[in-house]
């Protein structure tokens, strides 16, 4: 524990130094204002203006802009700077006000040192970013992605599960005495973080301005979620896998970001149908859970590449399948 909080205060005091900043771009669909959802029944504002005081708590300069549609937060008071778009309502309903977030994103490439994009009700907090100081680096070096959980609380057994792993996950790698399960099933969490090289090179890319589309292979994306979905996508090919830290047989706690609506455990936790196609399989599994035994856990080594190949056909597959049948 001491050694931990000596590390942190290494860290803290690194970001000080060097004046490290982030900025985090959250777009603000608010068609409905009065509205409440999940079992605190409140309305889209109030959980984005807690994400926002959270957010504002980060140990480096954050800058904040939040992308909406209407003139509903003219009148807030909000530590977060508003950009409204012009939109018509049908591109508005298919989920396009979250590709607009780019626009603004791509003007500041040169200005902070590291780029979020980040839903209105994902929590993303100071522990989140120090595991993500600790593992990130090393993890880029040798081109990996580091990757995080999505939880929703059951206020019922006050136990957290897991809104997207809807299958244990048993690949794993070793790098540098520190094991690794491979999130290769679903690496989808509701945002994404890059450094300024990652980013200026998403910029670049097809997939920056969906000329191609995103995807897991396994999982319908609408416009919505591909905006979240990011450069670790699996069919981008950036990064060879998405890792979790193992810490005694169980992901990272440090790894795990609430879901503040918290809206998804009472519809689907129990539902079986299209489990393997959508969220209609989330909230599977307690988030201390979704690791398969070690027994039956397989050690990729570095065969990354290959299974990207194998995946990719496998996609194209099922399309033929389809036309099939």
């Amino acid at each position: 524990l001491k050694f931990f909080s000596l590390l942190k205060i290494l860290n803290l005091f690194i970001i000080l130094i060097i004046k490290m900043s982030i900025s985090i771009h959250i777009p603000f669909y608010n068609p409905n204002p009065e509205k409440t959802e999940g079992y605190r029944n409140l309305t889209r504002f109030d959980y984005l203006k807690e994400n926002i005081s959270n957010l504002k708590n980060l140990s480096i300069k954050t800058d904040i802009f939040v992308h909406t549609h209407n003139h509903f937060l003219d009148d807030k008071n909000l530590k977060a700077k508003i950009v409204k778009h012009e939109i018509n309502q049908t591109d508005l309903d298919k989920g396009y006000l979250t590709w607009l977030t780019r626009k603004l994103m791509k003007k500041q490439k040169d200005d902070y040192e590291y780029f979020m994009y980040l839903e209105h009700d994902i929590k993303f907090s100071e522990i989140n970013l120090q595991y993500w100081f600790k593992h990130h680096k090393n993890l880029t070096n040798k081109n990996f992605h580091l990757g995080f959980l999505i939880y929703e609380q059951n206020h019922n057994d006050n136990e957290k599960y897991s809104i997207h792993i809807i299958k244990k996950l048993k690949n794993y790698i070793i790098l540098d005495n520190q094991k690794y399960l491979v999130n290769d099933w679903d690496n989808y969490c509701c945002f994404w973080l890059y450094d300024k090289k990652q980013f200026n090179s998403f910029i670049k890319t097809k997939w920056w301005d969906f000329k191609k589309k995103l995807t897991n292979f396994r999982h319908n994306y609408g416009l919505t979620e591909r905006s979240a979905l990011g450069y670790h996508a699996f069919n981008v090919g950036y990064f060879k896998a998405t890792l979790i830290p193992e810490i005694m047989d169980q992901p990272d706690p440090d790894c795990m970001i609430e879901h503040l609506t918290n809206n998804y455990f009472e519809k689907f936790s129990n539902s079986k149908e299209n489990e393997f196609l959508d969220i209609r399989g989330a909230c599977r599994y307690k988030t201390n859970e979704i690791f398969e035994l070690n027994k039956k856990q397989i050690n990729l080594r570095d065969y990354f590449y290959l299974n990207k190949i194998l995946k990719i056909f496998l996609w194209k597959l099922r399309f033929i399948t389809r036309k099939i049948n």
